[in-house]
């Protein structure tokens, strides 16, 4: 452990008792933020991870429906309907704060004026995809939000991790050896003043018996 080169005196022996006392106030918040990020950490790891899922779930239905509606009608009249499909879709972003931490919320809207298509000779096959791709769609905002606040969250983490291990494994450390030196300096310098004293009286009581 190191010390702060400071005069041994009683306002420095104040002044260092005041900033331990911040330092250990700001030690024991910083590690309450820190056990509460990683909560919220870990209950965002496993929304991520339920996400990710449900996204590739739902893309291989849609990718299997859009399959079926090509084996039916054919690739050139899937294409040919995809250019009037009649649905669009919005993006709208919000946030909210958690201990600090800006995190985003992603929706999805969308306008839907089914049916669809129009075509006579569609397939089934084609509402079904369309609708697929429409739940996959929503699922990737959710999973997008989920990612976005796990990276985020990681950082402040990290950056609370290293802040509570500086106070105590450095600041603090050093706040109390700098103060038990300044307690040790003082009571040494009282000892000295005290043997001082006591000679001064001595010789003093010394002339005074010699006097008499």
């Amino acid at each position: 452990m190191a010390r702060y080169e400071v005069a041994p005196t009683k306002t420095n022996l104040m002044k260092i008792k005041r900033d331990l006392g911040f330092a250990q106030e700001g030690w024991e918040l910083l590690d309450q933020k820190r056990k509460i990020l990683i909560v919220e950490l870990m209950g965002l790891i496993d929304r991520a991870v339920e996400a990710q899922e449900q996204v590739e779930a739902k893309l291989r239905e849609a990718f299997a429906a859009l399959d079926q509606a090509i084996l039916r009608m054919g690739r050139r009249e899937v294409n040919l309907l995809a250019l009037g499909q009649n649905i669009r879709s919005e993006l709208s972003f919000s946030e909210k704060r958690v201990m600090g931490v800006s995190l985003p919320r992603v929706r999805v809207k969308f306008d839907d004026r089914s049916p669809y298509v129009a075509a006579a000779e569609s397939s089934i096959w084609i509402d079904e995809a369309i609708l697929r791709f429409r739940e996959a769609l929503q699922l990737l905002g959710a999973l997008a939000e989920a990612r976005i606040s796990l990276m985020r969250l990681s950082r402040e983490v990290a950056k609370t991790i290293r802040r509570v291990n500086a106070l105590e494994k450095i600041f603090i450390p050093d706040y109390e050896e700098t103060m038990k030196y300044i307690e040790m300096a003082l009571e040494e310098s009282e000892r000295e003043a005290f043997f001082v004293l006591k000679l001064v009286k001595d010789r003093l009581f010394r002339r005074k018996g010699a006097v008499a």
